[in-house]
């Protein structure tokens, strides 16, 4: 029962009603549609557009979020170091 909660999370059940929403939207848009960019310009359909534009969306989120978390983790760590710092000041004061 343990194993099973560890696998089954309310974030991971959450991302996986998102995903399967995605893939039954993405399939209900068979029509294809003009890309238009800067210079060139594509026919393709909806459903590949979907699918692509997920999937950028989930790249940007991770690189954003990898680099948030090492943010406050090297923010902690030297918040921490220097907390250390002083209490070991205080404490040669004494």
């Amino acid at each position: 029962m343990d194993k099973i909660k560890q696998v089954v999370t309310p974030k991971r059940v959450v991302a996986l009603i998102i995903v399967i929403l995605i893939i039954l939207f993405a399939f209900q848009n068979f029509q294809t549609v003009e890309l238009s960019f800067i210079f060139f310009s594509l026919n393709l359909p909806l459903l590949i557009l979907i699918l692509i534009l997920y999937v950028l969306g989930i790249i940007t989120g991770w690189a954003i979020k990898r680099n948030d978390i090492k943010k406050i983790v090297n923010d902690v760590q030297k918040e921490t170091t220097e907390e250390l710092s002083e209490l070991q000041n205080q404490l040669k004061n004494k």
